[in-house]
């Protein structure tokens, strides 16, 4: 079916593939598949890996949003991929920046990060099998049982059914950075961390306000809930931004089209990924 893959743009066109083909329907394994500048192992039965199976890619769209942006500020050298999963999104990354850092926490879909990261990218992409959090030690992280193993989290609200609970090290993100010899040099930072975000946010507070990058995060209920404690977006970015949500709609009813929507920064977050962009 990823023949068909341009046609994702197309109104009614990823529901027709999920209903008769999605991840539900698919065994657990590995497909092996071109993939930004090499090849990549992918499962059918996980969401994020399917929709590239499948549709060509997942969340095509905000990446190119997001490289773009980031080359017109003149700021491609290195981005921090906080939740990086199988590294389809830290691949892309490597395609425009000259280094990413892919951090994800949960040892299986690190292995095959690694792997991903060996035969899809220039050598550019370094990994760190750790979660970032606001303080250092040991977090019980809710792992999933089932193929989909990007939903694993460190946050109780957002645990998937039926998880497995292991305790795994976390770091402050800020230390992570320094000792990497990274300190000053953070251009953008994307995290999806299934409802940590604003944890994750804390512990980056000195590597944002020396760097003011480009920062791309999702946002859950769970995340709102959190993201109150700690001042809401202007307590956990450090620095002077406007605010957008990325937002896809039908054009003319036929073809999904995404694109950047100012908020309010003050106002109350909604479910959906949001992209701080610096002023000045």
């Amino acid at each position: 079916m990823r023949f068909f893959s341009p046609l994702r743009r197309l109104r009614g066109w990823q529901r027709l593939c999920r209903a008769l083909s999605g991840p539900a329907r698919q065994a657990h394994g590995e497909t092996r598949v071109r993939y930004s500048r090499g090849e990549v192992s992918l499962d059918p039965a996980s969401f994020v890996e399917w929709n590239v199976l499948v549709l060509g890619d997942y969340e095509g769209d905000e990446k190119r949003i997001f490289c773009d942006l980031a080359r017109q500020r003149g700021r491609t050298g290195v981005c921090l991929d906080v939740g990086a999963n199988v590294g389809m999104h830290s691949l892309t990354f490597a395609e425009t920046f000259d280094q990413a850092v892919s951090v994800e926490p949960n040892p299986p879909v690190f292995n095959r990060l690694v792997r991903n990261i060996a035969s899809g990218s220039n050598g550019n992409v370094t990994p760190h099998n750790v979660g970032l959090a606001d303080a250092d030690g040991e977090l019980l992280f809710y792992q999933p049982t089932e193929a989909n193993q990007g939903t694993g989290t460190f946050d109780p609200m957002f645990a998937p059914a039926n998880a497995r609970e292991i305790a795994l090290p976390i770091r402050i993100g800020d230390e992570l950075v320094a000792e990497s010899g990274l300190a000053g040099r953070i251009d953008a930072i994307k995290i999806d961390v299934q409802g940590f975000e604003p944890q994750v946010l804390a512990g980056l507070a000195a590597t944002l306000r020396e760097c003011r990058p480009l920062l791309w995060f999702e946002v859950s209920d769970s995340t709102i809930e959190r993201m109150a404690d700690y001042g809401g977006v202007k307590g956990v970015v450090p620095f002077d931004f406007d605010l957008f949500r990325f937002r896809t709609h039908a054009v003319a009813g036929l073809f999904y089209q995404t694109e950047l929507v100012a908020c309010d920064a003050d106002a109350q977050l909604t479910n959906a990924d949001y992209l701080v962009v610096p002023k000045g």
